[in-house]
């Protein structure tokens, strides 16, 4: 009888146990996430677009003022 009334109290805490347990896995897993996250040396992807412009209008430069060179040398 005082393993049925235990057995019985659990059972009706459960839903408040599983609760709990769903907030606190929820939680740490978040905080995992954030963590790896944060030591990620990550960029987005308008930055990457932004040096590749960047990068384009440099060569083309510098192909400009080669061209500048060579015309000068003639």
């Amino acid at each position: 009888m005082l393993n049925d009334l235990k057995i019985e109290e659990i059972l009706k805490d459960l839903p408040h146990f599983a609760e709990t347990a769903n907030e606190e896995m929820r939680s740490l897993l978040k905080t995992a996430l954030s963590k790896v996250t944060q030591d990620m040396d990550l960029v987005y992807r308008e930055e990457i677009d932004i040096l590749k412009e960047m990068l384009a209008r440099t060569e083309k430069r510098v192909q400009e003022l080669e061209d500048n060179l060579a015309s000068l040398k003639n």
